[in-house]
């Protein structure tokens, strides 16, 4: 009984411990990517679709939309950046396409996502066709 609580005991001090040395959490790649993105109005785009409006939208979506989305959007800036204007537009299509993909496996319907793609529409510099 003994030999036990001096387990727990040590336990403890060793938990503690290692909370004591760790270095604070960072957030997810996809929730704090700002200083990572190649324009602005990928921070932009990110900023609207983590509004609390949006949080139950995206709830029955196993593949975190919202990551993709910004992963492809700051490919379509990098592309712009390089003066590829026709490969930037490629990935903002395609960034579209995950949304998209997303209303025909039912995970949620085009009347939710139907101002997101709006406001990506609109705050990208790229003409989509």
């Amino acid at each position: 009984m003994r030999i036990t609580a001096v387990l727990c005991t040590l336990s403890l001090l060793v938990g503690g411990a290692a909370l004591m040395m760790a270095k604070p959490a960072e957030a997810a790649g996809w929730l704090s990517g700002s200083e990572s993105y190649a324009a602005p109005w990928v921070k932009d785009i990110e900023d609207e679709l983590l509004k609390k409006d949006y949080r139950y939208v995206f709830v029955n979506d196993p593949r975190t939309p919202q990551a993709s989305v910004l992963r492809l959007l700051n490919q379509a800036a990098k592309a712009l950046e390089a003066k590829d204007s026709a490969l930037a537009e490629k990935f903002v299509q395609e960034a579209l396409g995950v949304l998209e993909e997303g209303v025909r496996k039912h995970y949620f319907s085009a009347s939710d996502i139907e101002p997101i793609t709006k406001f990506i529409r609109e705050h990208t510099p790229i003409k989509t066709s």
